[in-house]
């Protein structure tokens, strides 16, 4: 083809038909503008493909560790709806002054102090902004609302560094009062999996002793105070989590379209 345009220029040139040489050679950058053109966006729609692709990799990724927080936001509604229960439990119990089961006040006294935390799954989000490629993300939408839940898992940890203050004090306060070892038979416990086994003969024996702490227990305001303010934090948790469920149900709508 090449050899075919250099033989016909040759030959305008030397019939002096320059007016028809002129034409010919406008045609030939022409033509030569379009070829480039067409290898740019081709070279392009290469690199949009690949980018695409890791993109789609990313949002992948995205959505296992969001139904991995999604499940794991499921447990801790399960832990902070447990300790709403137990904290109007022994409010109620000591307002009646009534201490119930030992058996009771004790499985309530483990819902409110047992703690677990939530940990998001983040690991992909850090990846992709500390790569560059979170700002090459074509959905501004799904952007917007990735830094929206962002924020939302800071708040969540901010909530949870402030219960583990009231808890320390809360449990500092309830040993000074009740010899709470006493209720459990730990050689038969499991103790790493949290399987605690009462020590019934102890408990039946000393049954008298062990309710009197209870009730010197239920006098102290600073105990009582601890146990309505983790009824009041617990709830004000419970919304906090639903709230953040939602946000990542959207988010995970948006990127099953994108990955469809």
């Amino acid at each position: 083809m090449l050899r075919f345009f250099r033989s016909l220029r040759q030959k305008l040139l030397a019939e002096s038909r320059v007016s028809r040489y002129f034409a010919y050679a406008v045609g030939e950058i022409v033509l030569v503008m379009v070829g480039i053109l067409l290898a740019l966006q081709v070279n392009n729609w290469n690199e949009e493909r690949k980018q695409r692709q890791v993109e789609l990799k990313y949002f992948n990724n995205l959505k296992n560790d969001l139904n991995a927080d999604l499940e794991s936001l499921d447990y801790m509604l399960g832990l902070a709806a447990d300790k709403v229960k137990a904290a109007k439990r022994v409010k109620r119990n000591s307002d009646l002054d009534s201490i119930g089961s030992l058996y009771d006040f004790s499985n309530d006294l483990l819902a409110l102090i047992f703690v677990d935390e939530f940990r998001p799954n983040n690991n992909t989000y850090e990846e992709m902004k500390s790569s560059g490629n979170f700002s090459s993300i074509q959905n501004d939408s799904l952007k917007l609302k990735l830094m929206n839940l962002g924020k939302s898992y800071i708040g969540i940890e901010a909530a949870q560094e402030h219960m583990r203050y009231d808890f320390n004090v809360f449990l500092e306060d309830f040993e000074k009062y009740v010899d709470w070892g006493k209720y459990f038979n730990l050689g038969r416990s499991d103790i790493p999996k949290l399987d605690l086994v009462y020590d019934s003969v102890y408990i039946a024996r000393h049954k008298d002793v062990m309710e009197k702490e209870v009730r010197e227990l239920y006098k102290s305001k600073v105990f009582l105070n601890n146990v309505f303010l983790l009824e009041i934090n617990y709830t004000y948790n419970i919304e906090t989590l639903k709230s953040t469920k939602s946000q990542i149900g959207e988010i995970i709508d948006i990127l099953n379209r994108e990955l469809d």
